[in-house]
């Protein structure tokens, strides 16, 4: 392994610890988003990025840990505030002018601490910034850092079981490349996952650290559940979850090593990469990277659990320390609540002396309307004690005698003479009759309009029924019955 600072600069993370150590870590981030943004990097695009995006900071910005080699001539010193002193075309007494140099200065420091290479064209003679490798690395992690991006774990898992299963199918020269990329994925799945895991962890060593509610509340609402529940553990536990891809993922897995051709294969494929590797460490890479893969996915379980664990000690820990904080408030307000709920209630008709000061106090109960005032908690019934069953003995020749006197006045009031009758009787005479034009006086007139309507297909029965095309109803003496016409049977139509 290769010593740090003989491939960074040695002074590389200087501008972190200087007293302007803030702004240069805006600066970096502006110098960022110009590396993403440009193809290649000129010092003036550079200084047009810092302008726009940092104007107050420029403005603000002392030359405290500025060097005095690091200044051009005519540039300003260590000590000189920015605006305090003209010089040189390139920097004239403006506002404008003000930032430029301010401008020009930070980039300087970035080239002397290694955050940035110059290069000159050979043939243009043009000067181009470069953002080594190591710097773009480290702006990536500290972007990351200050702007977490929402964490999908489904999309690993579905990463790694699409390259799997894409080298599965074709099984060509380019399998171990499908290999790595799923090794390379299983990686970044696990990271997260342990990511997620420190992260609650260290909500919950912080905890103690929270000496008011307010800050309690505001860490747990405002950081906890925006940042790990709602953005990564909600979504880890229902629609993200990892659970979807993994037989899959371990069933090409477990295939490929029951397979001596297939690792045989991408072993031959890893050697033309990596010319210092035999044929048997070859071979032995690409067991060790199947085999890592399966152990990874196999124990993801015990990750989850443990995930599952630390949130919800978490926001145990998270309410206990809250309980903690109300019960010991030591302001006016908190005693106070404490004293009021040591008194014993001024409604109590025992006699104390307690009770007796109190009463000559001007202390008043409030009372105040809310959902549940009308709620009234319902009694338990108190059952009886059960009574034996009587069986109840009935004479048959008397139910057939109930039985057939009901039948009797059913025969009476709804049989066919009857309900043939009724018709013909709401016609008066007339061929046809709308049901909106009847007449029903009482319940059994609207019943035997239901059973006319029941019998009007029987041959028996002088009329027919004809129903309205909409099938409407109408409103007859209080009673609703559909919109029909009875037509006496063999008048002409």
């Amino acid at each position: 392994m290769q010593n740090l600072f003989d491939v960074v600069s040695p002074n590389l993370f200087s501008i972190l610890a200087a007293p302007n150590r803030v702004l240069y870590f805006r600066a970096l981030m502006v110098l960022r988003a110009c590396y993403q943004r440009e193809l290649t990097i000129h010092r003036s695009a550079l200084v047009t990025y810092l302008i726009s995006e940092m104007e107050r900071d420029l403005y603000d910005f002392t030359y405290e840990d500025m060097p005095d080699e690091g200044l051009a001539d005519g540039e300003l010193t260590p000590h000189k505030e920015a605006g305090d002193v003209a010089s040189g075309a390139a920097s004239e007494d403006t506002d404008f002018g003000s930032l430029s140099r301010t401008a020009y200065a930070l980039i300087r420091r970035f080239v002397e601490t290694g955050w940035l290479m110059p290069s000159t064209d050979a043939v243009e003679l043009d000067e181009t910034l470069i953002v080594p490798p190591y710097a773009s690395i480290l702006l990536d992690a500290f972007h990351s850092i200050v702007e977490p991006a929402q964490q999908s774990h489904n999309r690993f898992a579905y990463q790694v079981y699409s390259s799997l299963r894409t080298a599965n199918d074709d099984r060509d020269e380019f399998m171990f490349l499908g290999l790595q990329a799923a090794y390379d994925n299983t990686l970044a799945l696990r990271e997260n996952l342990r990511s997620l895991l420190h992260n609650i962890h260290s909500y919950y060593q912080n905890l103690h650290l929270r000496q008011e509610i307010r800050e309690l509340l505001a860490e747990h609402f405002d950081s906890y559940q925006l940042s790990v529940a709602i953005a990564a553990y909600h979504p880890l536990k229902t629609f993200d979850s990892v659970y979807r891809f993994r037989p899959r993922i371990l069933e090409i897995l477990r295939n490929w090593l029951a397979m001596p051709n297939l690792l045989t294969q991408m072993a031959k494929s890893l050697r033309q990469q990596r010319t210092e590797l035999d044929e048997v460490q070859a071979r032995g890479e690409v067991v060790q990277r199947i085999t890592f893969m399966t152990d990874t996915f196999e124990s993801l379980d015990d990750l989850l659990k443990e995930i599952d664990k630390r949130h919800t000690s978490y926001n145990r820990a998270s309410v206990e320390r809250l309980q903690y904080l109300l019960n010991t408030d030591r302001d006016i307000k908190g005693k106070l609540v404490q004293l009021m709920r040591a008194l014993p209630k001024a409604q109590d008709n025992s006699t104390t002396p307690l009770l007796e000061e109190m009463r000559e106090l001007p202390i008043y109960q409030v009372k105040y309307l809310d959902s549940e005032a009308l709620y009234t908690e319902p009694k338990k019934r108190v059952r009886g004690t059960p009574q034996p069953v009587v069986r109840q003995t009935t004479d048959d020749a008397a139910f057939h005698a109930e039985a057939r006197e009901l039948m009797e006045r059913m025969n009476a009031l709804y049989s066919h003479k009857q309900i043939g009758e009724f018709i013909l009787k709401q016609m008066n005479n007339r061929e046809s009759l709308v049901s909106g034009e009847m007449s029903l006086e009482e319940f059994d007139d609207f019943l035997r309009v239901i059973v006319a309507v029941v019998k009007g297909d029987e041959p028996e029965m002088p009329y027919d029924v004809v129903w309205s095309e909409d099938r409407a109803s109408v409103t007859v003496g209080g009673y609703q019955i559909p919109l029909m016409t009875f037509v006496k049977k063999g008048a002409k139509g």
